[in-house]
């Protein structure tokens, strides 16, 4: 079989008006740089070898149906989740509710995260759950489900209203 592997470049077209927010909150809160733009698109990059190009332009601005279930939501960490959250909120990111220990948001632009500590074993997604039970891995699966499950017909019900 051949062999695949995510690359460290991502692309998203959103909202001209939502230009300066963008450029806000990757740069003061990401610590990104933005390494190339012009009239159509800015290109950050983030950390020391991860780039997101935003391409802007006339579309409609889908935020809400970004944070639906269907969204894909990343993963970021810090040394500092409680200061980055924080900064996060500060900085226009809107802090999804879900029943879950760890902080989830919406970025200015519609991108969805996960923050977690940087020393997060990531054991569950590596096939092994050190330090946790079988029950606690089910339990934590069931109240995302059923988290997910109410933001999908919470859009729903919203785009009936439209």
């Amino acid at each position: 079989m051949a062999k695949v592997v995510i690359g460290n470049a991502s692309a998203i077209t959103v909202p001209r008006h939502d230009r300066d927010g963008i450029r806000r909150f990757y740069c003061d809160v990401f610590g990104g740089e933005i390494v190339k733009e012009d009239d159509e698109k800015d290109v950050f990059r983030l950390d020391q070898d991860f780039y997101i190009l935003f391409r802007y332009g006339d579309v409609p601005d889908e935020t809400e149906f970004l944070r639906s279930p269907r969204s894909l939501w990343l993963q970021i960490k810090s040394d500092s989740v409680a200061e980055v959250a924080q900064r996060v909120v500060e900085a226009g990111g809107r802090k999804v509710d879900l029943p879950l220990p760890d902080f989830y948001f919406q970025a200015p632009g519609g991108q969805c995260y996960q923050l977690l500590p940087i020393d997060d074993d990531q054991g569950y997604y590596k096939g092994a759950a050190d330090g946790l039970d079988d029950d606690r891995v089910r339990e934590a699966e069931a109240v995302k489900e059923q988290a997910m499950s109410e933001l999908a017909s919470e859009y729903h019900q919203r785009s009936a209203r439209r």
